[in-house]
């Protein structure tokens, strides 16, 4: 077969469930559509269609036969995109997969960007506390925590999350800051609950003698990760979340980041999608933005700020040694 013109007319007049519907769409005559069809089912010398003047119905074969060519179509398409993607604007639907706390505090906060990005991209977002199937569901891509099971799906790790400690400024002020792990004990915390086991979230602190996890004794827990950091807004104790999560409240003074040399690299994040020899300009598009926002919102203040420093000293550094090693060019001595 020398094109897709065929297919595509087959795999159009399925979905219109009609020839007159899918003519009208591809900017044909129904007799053309008809005929494009036909000289389909003599070349594969199979019967694709059933046909009456009341109905339009797949054979079994045309029902196989459909689904593949559904999926021939749209990974030339999206092989199309994806040479185009340094040179043109993404466009179309995208679907994308995400636990509930990390899409409400987050991807949507940030969305405005990417809207404005892409604004050709019409964004379809599924959050659950499930990890959805990705292939199941047809979704393009998904964020996910933790380890991955091995699955058909390709990962790529966005990082860790930064783990800290915060309360509202209004907590603090009542009840002090806390300096050690130990001064705790002393205060409300409140603490994440897992919906899908009923288990308590361990907090993971950082220490001198390596990392260290620790069972709270929370006053309140919530199923929901983004009701905690709500909570801890209004004053109501301290919490440990993802740095990434709460990246906007604590950008606004509504929550303030306490022992930051506890801080600690938690779960793992990633990004994946579907094994397929070509990615649509969407997805290229989607995966290239979240990486630049974890990369952003993720590091705290304090862990830039000192991350800077190193880089500005390790500077100066080079510097010197560049000037100690400097060779200069030789000359032949002068006699008196």
């Amino acid at each position: 077969m020398e094109d897709f013109s065929a297919i595509s007319s087959f795999v159009r007049v399925v979905e219109a469930k009609s020839f007159r519907a899918a003519a009208a769409q591809l900017g044909m005559t129904p007799s053309g559509v008809s005929r494009a069809v036909s000289r389909l089912e003599e070349h594969i010398g199979v019967r694709l269609l059933f046909r009456s003047t009341r109905a339009l119905n797949l054979t079994d074969d045309g029902e196989s036969f459909y689904r593949r060519c559904k999926d021939i179509l749209a990974d030339l398409g999206e092989a199309v995109e994806s040479l185009g993607y340094a040179r043109t604007k993404p466009r179309g639907k995208l679907r994308v997969a995400m636990n509930v706390s990390i899409g409400r505090a987050g991807l949507i906060p940030n969305l405005a960007d990417f809207e404005a990005r892409y604004p050709d991209i019409r964004l379809e977002l599924s959050m659950s506390e499930r990890n959805i199937g990705l292939i199941e569901e047809g979704i393009d891509c998904a964020i996910r925590m933790g380890e991955l099971e091995d699955s058909n799906l390709v990962a790529r790790k966005l990082g860790y999350f930064s783990n800290v400690l915060c309360a509202s400024p209004a907590y603090l002020a009542r009840h002090g800051t806390p300096t050690c792990l130990e001064d705790l004990k002393q205060h409300q915390c409140i603490n994440y609950v897992y919906p899908t086991n009923g288990r308590a979230y361990q907090w993971q602190f950082d220490s001198p003698n390596g990392p260290v996890t620790l069972d709270v004794d929370a006053h309140l827990l919530i199923n929901d990760g983004e009701s905690v950091i709500q909570a801890a807004m209004a004053g109501l104790g301290i919490i440990q979340v993802p740095h990434w999560l709460a990246a906007g409240p604590i950008g606004h003074g509504k929550l303030q980041v306490i022992m930051e040399d506890t801080i600690s690299a938690g779960s793992p994040v990633w990004i994946v999608y579907p094994q397929k020899k070509h990615l649509s300009a969407r997805v290229h598009a989607f995966i290239d933005w979240i990486h630049e926002v974890f990369r952003r919102d993720n590091l705290p203040a304090c862990r830039r700020a000192a991350k800077e420093e190193a880089r500005a000293s390790a500077l100066v550094e080079s510097v010197r040694i560049d000037s100690a090693d400097k060779v200069l060019p030789y000359r032949e001595p002068v006699e008196a």
